[in-house]
């Protein structure tokens, strides 16, 4: 091989990287966009039929229909943000990846009275996999490190 071929070879893996990083991204931004707009169905697609999330006020959620059915309790709220910080995607060119980051979440229960409104962050860890329909999540796992206002709705606190 010529140092011409490869340098080319090089710079291929190293597109195939940064294009996967891009369509990473893409996949979380489109994960906070359905879940903040109800779009509940489209949020559970981005896992993997077998995928696992693990919140640890819901306990370890097996299955993209689980996923489905506990995501949905969100819808009881009329305003939903969800933000991710911090992500660091870990790519190395094959069918696996993860990352790492951190969320900030509110909900409303009445957009008239935004004030009243429950907050909680922590950090989040993602496993992916590539599927033919594009990257997918295979597991999820966040922590509350703090919490705000009042889970007025009771959906977002462990049961004592």
């Amino acid at each position: 091989m010529s140092s011409r071929d490869a340098v080319i070879e090089a710079l291929e893996r190293r597109l195939k990287i940064l294009e996967d990083k891009d369509a990473l991204w893409t996949l979380m931004n489109r994960y906070c966009y359905t879940c903040d707009n109800y779009m509940f169905q489209e949020f559970a697609n981005f896992f993997t039929e077998d995928a696992t999330l693990n919140f640890e006020e819901w306990g370890e959620l097996k299955g993209r229909e689980a996923i489905l059915k506990a995501t949905e309790v969100e819808g009881a709220f009329q305003g939903l943000q969800h933000s991710m910080t911090n992500i660091a995607f870990h790519v190395d060119g094959s069918d696996a990846a993860s990352a790492t980051g951190y969320l900030n979440f509110y909900a409303t229960p009445d957009r008239s009275k935004p004030e009243i409104h429950y907050g909680f962050g922590g950090p989040y860890s993602f496993t992916y996999r590539r599927t033919q329909d594009g990257w997918k999540v295979t597991s999820q796992r966040l922590r509350k490190h703090w919490a705000q206002g009042e889970d007025t709705k009771g959906l977002f606190t462990a049961k004592k």
